[in-house]
């Protein structure tokens, strides 16, 4: 599936037949220290992860865990997903660090998102053009994941989205 520079959210949530309950899990609202900001993303991405398990848990063949990034196990896209956009928000984005996550649950699958504040950045741009500032292995991981990893605005992007049907 890949890259999708043509999706969009309410074709994403159709797809995964979205059952209305979207949750924000906020990183940052005002300036904060650096170290409060990366302790608090941590504990938010975690908090994604725990939120999917304990709705889809049962039927998942794995559970997520954010320390298959670590470990390369590339099966957990939610956990690839999470370090390596989440990363990009770290290194690139005006106030570096992600403002919020967003998680729509459907009963086929779920959409996991990932906002940034300021500046938008643009994906089709970076991708078709491989710029070399945007080095790190978001794309690659984008490039040849089973789920559809999208953007709210491809040439303005201010969210990455990932559409995961894998239930």
């Amino acid at each position: 599936m890949v890259l999708d520079f043509n999706k969009n959210l309410p074709k994403a949530l159709e797809e995964v037949s979205f059952t209305g309950e979207h949750r924000e899990l906020v990183v940052y609202e005002h300036e904060r220290d650096y170290d409060e900001i990366i302790e608090h993303y941590g504990k938010m991405k975690w908090k994604v992860a725990d939120l999917l398990n304990e709705r889809y848990g049962s039927i998942l063949e794995d559970r997520f865990d954010l320390y298959n990034w670590l470990h390369y196990n590339e099966r957990d896209e939610l956990a690839y997903f999470l370090n390596e956009a989440g990363s990009n928000c770290l290194n690139y984005s005006k106030y570096k660090a992600p403002y919020k996550f967003h998680v729509w649950l459907g009963n086929t699958g779920f959409v996991v998102g990932i906002e940034q504040q300021g500046e938008g950045f643009p994906a089709e741009l970076i991708h078709n053009q491989k710029v070399k500032q945007n080095e790190g292995a978001a794309f690659k991981f984008f490039n040849k994941c089973r789920s559809t990893i999208f953007f709210d605005d491809s040439k303005d992007a201010k969210m990455v989205l990932m559409e995961y049907r894998g239930l």
